[in-house]
């Protein structure tokens, strides 16, 4: 969910070299290989279990997932979806094969209202809705088939990672389109769901990163068809549109589609 950022928040452990990691059985589908993943990143993170975070955020998926059961278009949401609260560093959020979404407590505790994680949650519910994290599945393969005692180590710095070079910027917009329209199917406050691009607008500009929240100046380019190929070019390699153009998109479709005032 954070947007790619110069300084790459988060995911960086440095843990020793372990070799207690469970296997992959031969022959594991997502299900198996997410619950391995899932039990490294925990090893080498930790998770929340303060009641109030916890709490929290099961009741915010609990919303959700029962806007979820009720999914349209049959497939599309195969399975109920848990989220873990890693203690990781930065503002981050990711999904990964299995039933498993993940937020960082330090995210988590930006919030101060439940609706802008809300939002975070439904947007990685939605790579999971609508077959972005599928695209995972073959890296992830490599990623346990490495030595166990580096998996544990290299699962959490590239889990993130993973999603920057394998996600589109259409496919973040499309996540977000999603998460929206879960959000207020659920109940949710529209407007109050985008104080999330509030929130990372800071923490980017924070760590200097002005790219981020605003795109880059249109004199970086030039003009032509060179430009134009250049700029495809950086979004491809940014991964994420700036937050300051997601935010626009989705006010633009709560006035258009919703017929909200923002």
């Amino acid at each position: 969910m954070t947007p790619r950022s110069r300084v790459c928040p988060g995911m960086d452990g440095d843990s020793e070299d372990d070799d207690s990691g469970p296997p992959l059985p031969l022959g594991a589908g997502d299900d198996e290989l997410g619950e391995v993943l899932h039990a490294w990143l925990l090893a080498e993170y930790g998770h929340e279990t303060e009641a109030w975070a916890v709490e929290r955020v099961s009741g915010i998926m609990a919303r959700l997932e029962r806007v979820r059961a009720a999914c349209p278009v049959p497939g599309a949401c195969p399975r109920p979806l848990a989220c873990e609260i890693l203690w990781a560093a930065g503002l981050n959020a990711f999904a990964a094969p299995g039933r498993y979404v993940y937020i960082t407590r330090a995210l988590l505790q930006e919030g101060t209202d439940e609706a802008p994680i809300a939002f975070v949650l439904a947007h990685e519910m939605a790579h999971h809705d609508l077959g972005h994290v599928a695209l995972l599945r073959g890296w992830a393969r490599r990623l346990v088939a490495l030595p166990e005692g580096r998996l544990r180590n290299a699962a959490a710095r590239l889990v993130r990672s993973a999603e920057w070079a394998t996600y589109s910027a259409e496919m973040e917009t499309a996540a977000d389109s999603y998460a929206l329209d879960l959000c207020l199917a659920a109940g949710y406050d529209g407007p109050a769901c985008l104080g999330l691009f509030d929130v990372l607008r800071r923490y980017l500009l924070d760590h200097r990163d002005i790219d981020g929240v605003y795109g880059p100046d249109d004199d970086m380019f030039g003009a032509g068809p060179f430009g134009e190929w250049a700029r495809r070019n950086w979004r491809r390699a940014r991964g994420y549109p700036p937050v300051s153009e997601r935010r626009e998109a989705l006010r633009a479709r709560l006035r258009d589609d919703y017929g909200l005032r923002v």
